[in-house]
């Protein structure tokens, strides 16, 4: 790439929609638990928690989001 290139939709963090039990490789569907005793992306989650909640200023806090169901 050159002095000039630009790079559009440059990936900036994980958002809590993103780290949605749905979208695990371990997920079974709704109805069963998940099969992992730890969430394998607990600390993404907690991070992309922290920074919505940071850049909400604190009024909307999403919770459901944070909670893996377990």
């Amino acid at each position: 790439m050159g002095n000039n290139t630009r790079i559009y939709n440059r990936f900036e963090f994980w958002s809590t929609d993103d780290c949605n039990c749905k979208f695990c490789v371990h997920y079974a569907g709704e109805s069963r638990p998940c099969s992992r005793e730890v969430c394998c992306i607990a600390d993404i989650r907690e991070e992309a928690a922290r920074r919505e909640q940071g850049s909400a200023n604190g009024s909307q806090a999403r919770e459901e989001a944070v909670s893996c169901p377990v």
